[in-house]
């Protein structure tokens, strides 16, 4: 009897371990040289921003990153004051990629149902709001915005356009 309950038991934990699936995080990480990170280099602050940021799964999100984008930093914990009164802003991922403004507009196009898409200040912008959208007096809404790279970044040479995405969990 004793032999049973503990082969019960073994077996119980060889599937429970099996069987949790890590989350699939939502985009990989820019490659960070080891150099960036050491203080004295002019790129420290930003490796530093993109090494601490945390990636959250694509569950998470909810909507798929674009193929072959990599994070530059996440903003997990936004907040602002309105009014005197402290309010929680979606969470921020920011991405480049070398694909062009228009092939990423088209992918999310494609795979954001329910949003709403239009040029705002001549950016594509996808976002998730009933009626009208003024994103620099309503920053609570989730919204995507894609932009040509206004700089070079030493982070991601290769980057042509970013992917500035605010999404919240409270679907």
């Amino acid at each position: 009897m004793k032999h049973s309950s503990i082969l019960a038991g073994a077996i119980f934990l060889f599937f429970l371990t099996t069987t949790v699936v890590m989350a699939e995080p939502f985009a990989t990480l820019v490659d960070i040289p080891d150099e960036m990170t050491e203080e004295s280099h002019g790129e420290y602050l930003n490796a530093m921003t993109a090494k601490k940021s945390m990636i959250p799964s694509l569950q998470e999100v909810g909507f798929p990153a674009y193929p072959g984008a990599k994070i530059l930093f996440t903003q997990m914990n936004n907040r602002s004051n309105e009014n005197g009164t402290s309010v929680d802003l979606p969470k921020r991922i920011y991405m480049g990629t070398s694909d062009s403004v228009q092939q990423v507009t088209d992918f999310y196009k494609q795979h954001l149902n329910g949003w709403k898409y239009k040029k705002i200040y001549g950016a594509p912008t996808f976002y998730k709001k009933e009626g009208e959208f003024k994103p620099m007096e309503d920053m609570t809404t989730p919204r995507i915005v894609i932009a040509p790279e206004f700089r070079a970044r030493k982070l991601m040479p290769t980057s042509k356009t970013t992917i500035d995405i605010y999404y919240s969990t409270d679907r």
